[in-house]
C-alpha cells in the first residue's frame, strides 16, 4: 500500500495581543501640560461565515469487488465521488464507508486540497468514518474520537473535529457517524442504534454550552425515528427544511433518506439537496446530501473567539 499522508490531530491555539501607544507632550514653564488620549480603533464586526456541508456514504470498496452489484471498483468510484464534491462545491464532508484503499486514492487525486480525520492515523477500519475538509477553507484546531456501537455492538471510533474557517475566523464542531443497519447478515440492530444515539446525544449536550456551532453528519440507518429521537434530546435541527420539532411535536414529513445533516439551532441552512442523479447512481447506493450553512456572529459570538476552548473529552462513550 502506498504511503498515505496523515492528518496530525494538533491543537492550534492562537493568542492575540494588542498594544496601546500613548503620546506624551513635553511640559514647559509657559505652557500647561496637556494629556492626549489615544483614539480608540473600533473592533470590526465579524462577517457571517458561509460554507457547504455534505453527508456522503461513498459505498465501501469491499461491496463492489469483481464487479459486484454491477458497479465499478472502489478506486474508480472514488474519482466520481470527488466529481460530486466538486459539483456541489462541498467544503466539509462527513464520509461513511471510506475504506482505506478509497481514502488513499482520494488523497492522491486531490493532492493536498483535502485533509481528513481520523483517516489512517488510527486503525484502518476506523478510517471508514472520516471527516474531510478543504484545506483552503478550514484549518484543523482540535480532533478526537468517541466510541459508539456498530454491528452487534462492536465498538467503532468516530470523529469529532473543531475547525476554523480561514476567511471569517469562525470555529465550528463537526461530528460524523455510521449507525448499524438491519441486514441479511446482521439482524435486530435497533438496540445498538439506540445506544449509539445515546452517546451521540450526550456529546452534543456536553459541548452545546460552549456557544460554538455544531454539526452532525451521518448514515444513521433510520429516517423519522432517528430525527425525532435526537432532535428532542439534543439542541439540534435538520438541514432538511420540512423536518422539524415544534412545541414538542416532531414533524419529520416522511424523509426518503437515512442520511442526515443536523446543526445547532442558531445556524441557518439553505439550498438543501439530495442528489440522486446518474453520476450518484454509478458512484454509491446513497444520495449525496448537501446544504449551505450560514453562521451569524450576532447569534453565536463565541464562535469567533481567538483562543479555542479546551479539547473535548467525551463524558459518555460506549
Amino acid at each position: 500500500m502506498r504511503r498515505v499522508s496523515r492528518v496530525t490531530t494538533a491543537v492550534l491555539a492562537t493568542a492575540m495581543a494588542s498594544g496601546l501607544a500613548v503620546a506624551a507632550v513635553p511640559a514647559s514653564s509657559s505652557a500647561t501640560s496637556a494629556a492626549v488620549t489615544p483614539s480608540a480603533t473600533p473592533t470590526p464586526t465579524p462577517k457571517p461565515a458561509t460554507f457547504t456541508i455534505s453527508s456522503f456514504n461513498v459505498l465501501g470498496a469491499s461491496h463492489t469487488l469483481n464487479g459486484a452489484r454491477g458497479m465499478a471498483s472502489g478506486a474508480t468510484r472514488i474519482v466520481r465521488a470527488n466529481q460530486l464534491l466538486e459539483r456541489h462545491a462541498v467544503d466539509v464532508a462527513g464520509f461513511q464507508e471510506m475504506q482505506a484503499s478509497q481514502l488513499t486514492k482520494f488523497l492522491s487525486i486531490t493532492n493536498g486540497e483535502w485533509a481528513v480525520y481520523p483517516g489512517l492515523s488510527i486503525k484502518k477500519i476506523d478510517s471508514e468514518n472520516s471527516i474531510g475538509w478543504r484545506t483552503d477553507k478550514f484549518t484543523l484546531v482540535q480532533a478526537t474520537t468517541v466510541k459508539i456501537p456498530y454491528f452487534n455492538g462492536s465498538p467503532r471510533r468516530m470523529p469529532l473535529v473543531l475547525l476554523r474557517d480561514k476567511a471569517s475566523g469562525m470555529l465550528a464542531y463537526f461530528a460524523n457517524y455510521h449507525n448499524p443497519a438491519d441486514t441479511a447478515r446482521y439482524h435486530h440492530q435497533a438496540k445498538w442504534r439506540a445506544e449509539a444515539n445515546r452517546v451521540q446525544i450526550a456529546l452534543q449536550n456536553q459541548i452545546w454550552t460552549r456557544g460554538i456551532p455544531r454539526f452532525v453528519t451521518g448514515d444513521m440507518n433510520e429516517r423519522a425515528p432517528y430525527f425525532c429521537r435526537v432532535a428532542r434530546s439534543a439542541p439540534l435541527k435538520a438541514a432538511r427544511p420540512n423536518t422539524y420539532i415544534k412545541d414538542g411535536t416532531c414533524y419529520a414529513n416522511r424523509p426518503r433518506a437515512v442520511d442526515w445533516i443536523l446543526g445547532a439551532r442558531k445556524v441557518s441552512f439553505s439550498n438543501y439537496d439530495e442528489d440522486r442523479s446518474h453520476l450518484v447512481d454509478i458512484t454509491t447506493d446513497h444520495p449525496v446530501i448537501s446544504s449551505t450553512v450560514t453562521v451569524d456572529p450576532a447569534r453565536l459570538p463565541r464562535a469567533w473567539a481567538t483562543t479555542p476552548p479546551p479539547p473535548v473529552v467525551p463524558k459518555v462513550t460506549y
